[in-house]
């Protein structure tokens, strides 16, 4: 069986973040060997919304609030890959801020609605407030004339999610970062400690494995012998041509989300679907998130629809993300489960795990975090 070169980092997984994990790794200088069973961009980092919003949705806080100081972290790497990885690599990855416009249609989604305004204001860097309905439309005139108001932030933003996921390949193989196509099938150890990766296209010996695969995490509890409880959450986006309904702002309802991209198109979104590990776009998907668009924007009459595309999203059975070693080992480290919030926490998550690795303390407290906690 072909062998390649021995590495000191392995890691398991393509996706926002294993190449945030492997860019930071290289940036100390480690050797690393990334494994992608798929070409690179071809699942949900490729294909999300990119929206980068550390307060969470109106309504939806309780998302966000358990990975806040994350989430921080995020922000402020994404900030700085807005000027890196394109000076790095030549790639626009279309990072922007711009606001957002989070609506409320009744008097309950109102009240909760206008209690986020208050701490939101209390994160530096940021500024919202509870506008009305006529206010509102008059920053994206095409809103619902049935909203009873909406809450306004600044200082949040979007990026292109496959831009940033070439741009962070392209980074990383500048500066050594091996990427081999492969299935990994486990992890070989030698006297207790890591020795080598197995893949379906070989062997890779190595010190260290970093498991990122996102959805298909849980098939690592097998090699491990420990539990990895997560599953698949589809979610489908509709990119469609609307230059007479552009929407200035990310708009958003209720999980649900609307936005014209610097593409020109208008991105909505978007599905909560348990079903396998199955990633066809439906019509079903596609319905759904026209109800949900056509209640928050009117005047899509003449809209064309572009492109439907379909996404796996890693979600843990707690609903948070699973990040650090496995029990008290180090050599072993798993980084999953940001759910719909995979490409804001991405970048940290691969920072903090380049932390570990260099066993230095992350920040923040990961502790929450731990694979371990499964293990009750």
């Amino acid at each position: 069986m072909p062998q390649s070169k021995s590495a000191s980092i392995c890691i398991a997984g393509g996706g926002i973040v294993g190449l945030s994990s492997a860019y930071f790794l290289a940036k100390i200088g480690y050797e690393v060997v990334l494994i992608e069973r798929d070409s690179i961009g071809s699942h949900a980092s490729g294909f999300a919304y990119g929206s980068l919003s550390p307060l969470g949705e109106a309504g939806r806080e309780n998302e966000i609030l358990p990975e806040l100081d994350i989430a921080r972290i995020g922000m402020r790497i994404h900030t700085e890959f807005s000027t890196k990885l394109p000076n790095e690599t030549g790639i626009d990855i279309q990072h922007r801020f711009r606001p957002s416009l989070d609506l409320a249609f009744d008097t309950t989604e109102v009240e909760t609605a206008q209690l986020q305004v208050g701490w939101r204001n209390k994160e530096k860097g940021y500024f919202s407030e509870w506008m009305e309905g006529d206010t509102a439309r008059e920053i994206v005139p095409s809103l619902s004339p049935e909203i009873m108001g909406a809450v306004f932030t600044q200082g949040v933003a979007d990026v292109d999610p496959y831009r940033l996921t070439l741009a962070l390949t392209e980074a990383c193989e500048s500066m050594g970062v091996e990427i081999q196509h492969g299935e990994v099938k486990g992890v070989s150890k030698m006297n207790g400690n890591v020795s080598a990766i197995e893949t379906s296209s070989g062997r890779i010996l190595c010190e260290r494995v970093v498991i990122a695969l996102g959805p298909w995490s849980g098939l690592a509890s097998s090699w491990l012998g420990v539990k990895v409880p997560i599953r698949p959450l589809k979610g489908q986006i509709l990119r469609l041509k609307a230059p007479a309904t552009p929407v200035s702002c990310s708009v958003g309802w209720q999980g649900n989300y609307v936005c014209t991209k610097p593409d020109g198109l208008l991105w909505a979104g978007t599905t909560e679907e348990e079903n396998g590990f199955d990633e066809s776009p439906t019509t079903d998907g596609r319905d759904q998130v026209l109800f949900a668009l056509q209640k928050m924007i009117s005047g899509l009459d003449d809209a064309e629809l572009i492109q439907q595309t379909a996404c796996l999203r890693p979600l843990p059975i707690d609903g948070q993300i699973i990040l650090g070693p496995i029990t008290d080992r180090k050599d072993i480290i798993i980084a999953t489960g940001a759910g719909r919030k995979g490409i804001l926490l991405g970048p940290a998550m691969g920072k903090i795990v380049s932390e570990l690795i260099c066993e230095k303390q992350p920040e923040v407290d990961i502790a929450p975090f731990s694979p371990s906690r499964f293990s009750a």
